[in-house]
């Protein structure tokens, strides 16, 4: 979720996309409120299935998604438009700051989602799906525009919707888990840090910086885990480097502050009290032993929203894709073949 760091940094000017489209492959830039957002669409198109993937951060990118079983999977059957978000990746734009906004995010994945069916024609069925901090822009973006009329489905991945909520519950789980792995004496001093700092914490009032260090054990967690199914490590670029950050030098810079400025909207966001108003279908998946954004959010999404169904993953922590792609992949189709 939070604070992603660049997998790659290149200081390359980006030159455009020459590769034609084909009936498996698109890549264009979407123009929306002075921001050109980058989109690469991959696997059948000529299907009437589209998922819209939102990705994780503030400070992430869509490329994470574009390689590994899982991807490669849903892509045999539908097409999957991976999205740079405003202010990330590879997209770009001459907009001030102030700009960069999760409600002006929220208008441009409702944009997009207009402009998907205009281009791959009206009676396709876009599927909204949201992981980690992908899930916080996709729930605002379903309550607070006219997205809810134009998606067939919302499928949200360990989605941080409401960040308040998420830190009270992983000083919990830490508690909870850490002990359990103490009283198993594996990984003791590392587990005791985290027991400890979560009790030293007032959860009715957990700083940014406190959130910060939360968000930073959490990630480190999965490391420690023995319970976790091996992590998918299967790169596959073969789809080209745009949804790679291709950045210049000041777009980067642009992007790194527009991770800060989304970091503090999302740190206050929640959603949680308004999930009753999403009507669609939906599909919650977590993995069980997920630190940074706990499962404990999707039981608490599952109980308002009301056409929705939970998942979680036994042998999955925040990337379910990764660790259970089969098992994603498949509660993926079994969804959207019934909606």
């Amino acid at each position: 979720m939070i604070r992603y760091s660049y997998l790659i940094i290149l200081f390359l000017v980006f030159i455009g996309c020459t590769d034609p489209e084909t009936d498996q492959y698109n890549r264009f830039y979407f123009r929306h409120n002075n921001a050109d957002l980058a989109v690469e669409v991959n696997g059948n198109l000529a299907g009437n299935n589209f998922i819209l993937l939102l990705h994780g951060g503030p400070g992430g990118g869509s490329y994470v998604y574009n390689y590994g079983a899982a991807a490669d999977m849903l892509e045999e059957d539908y097409a999957v438009v991976y999205l740079d978000q405003r202010g990330h990746g590879a997209s770009r734009g001459n907009y001030d700051q102030s700009d960069v906004t999760l409600q002006t995010n929220s208008d441009d994945i409702y944009a997009l989602t207009l402009f998907l069916k205009q281009k791959y024609g009206a009676d396709i069925n876009v599927f909204l799906l949201g992981h980690s901090w992908g899930g916080l822009t996709g729930t605002h973006a379903l309550l607070n525009t006219n997205l809810q009329n134009e998606v067939a489905g919302w499928i949200e991945v360990a989605g941080a919707h409401d960040i308040p909520l998420l830190n009270v519950e992983l000083t919990k789980m830490f508690i909870e888990i850490g002990n359990q792995e103490i009283a198993a004496d594996r990984n003791v001093s590392e587990w005791q840090e985290r027991v400890d700092y979560a009790q030293s914490l007032d959860i009715t009032n957990i700083t940014f910086e406190q959130s910060g260090r939360l968000n930073e054990l959490a990630h480190s967690s999965e490391a420690l885990l023995d319970q976790l199914a091996e992590a998918d490590e299967d790169l596959n670029f073969s789809h080209g480097l745009f949804s790679i950050p291709v950045l210049t030098v000041g777009t980067w810079f642009a992007n790194l502050l527009s991770g800060e400025i989304y970091n503090a909207e999302s740190e206050v966001t929640s959603l949680t009290d308004r999930l009753g108003e999403i009507n669609v279908p939906t599909l919650l998946l977590w993995g069980r032993y997920d630190f940074v954004v706990p499962p404990a959010l999707g039981v608490s999404a599952d109980s308002r929203i009301p056409n929705s169904e939970l998942i979680i993953f036994d042998q999955s922590a925040h990337s379910p894709m990764s660790n259970e792609p089969q098992e994603y992949v498949a509660a993926i189709k079994d969804f959207i073949e019934r909606n």
